[in-house]
């Protein structure tokens, strides 16, 4: 009874050890897995990309720049001298018109004071056309002017006494004289549409007259 009670404490022991040495093994295995395995790569900051290098500046360089500074610096000054020119130019020029314009003045004004003044009348009762030129139609009881041009003038002066203002104030009793220069009285040198609006400037006839525009130009 006894040996069959050792035998049994025996065979529990040896179990006993028997499983605590395959845990031991099977620990151990683990423990060598572990180490065996492959770390994972530790992720190294990388370096920024360096700018590549620029060009070396060599004298041969700075001489080209310099050389591009100075012909920039020749070429404005050529075109400020170009500008100033050109103003000069047209500044010679509009003194040149003006003393044109001052001269067919002038002598637009001697040519109407040498002429004589026609009554109205006289123009209306006529069946004559008339030849090229300018005319001057003049209410002396207003003291107001038209100065106009026509390729037939006698005729252009009696469409005007139909129904324009001119009109209205002839029939409301106004004294009305007419004078005229034809093609050849006047300078060749000049367009009639010039000796025109010349003419309406000499009477002030677009301001405080009958012409409603300043002429053709």
């Amino acid at each position: 009874m006894k040996f069959s009670a050792v035998f049994a404490y025996t065979e529990i022991w040896i179990g006993l050890g028997i499983v605590a040495g395959l845990a031991l093994i099977g620990l151990i295995i683990f423990f060598l897995v572990r180490r065996s395995r492959p770390k994972p790569p530790v992720d190294t900051p990388k370096a920024p990309p360096q700018a590549p290098p620029g060009p070396e500046i060599g004298h041969d360089s700075i001489a080209a720049l310099a050389e591009y500074v100075r012909l920039q610096k020749q070429q404005a000054e050529a075109e400020a001298e170009l500008k100033a020119l050109r103003k000069a130019d047209l500044k010679q020029k509009l003194e040149v018109f003006k003393q044109t314009k001052e001269q067919l003045k002038d002598k637009l004004k001697d040519q109407i004071d040498q002429k004589a003044w026609k009554p109205l009348e006289s123009i209306l009762r006529s069946a004559d056309k008339g030849g090229t030129g300018i005319y001057i139609v003049h209410n002396a009881t207003k003291n107001k002017y038209y100065v106009g041009q026509a390729k037939q003038l006698y005729k252009r002066v009696r469409d005007h006494f139909i129904v324009e203002d001119m009109a209205r104030d002839y029939m409301a009793g106004d004294a009305m004289q007419v004078k005229f220069l034809t093609a050849n009285e006047l300078d060749a040198d000049y367009r009639l549409d010039h000796i025109e609006k010349t003419g309406i400037e000499i009477f002030d006839a677009d301001k405080s007259g009958y012409n409603k525009t300043i002429g053709n130009l």
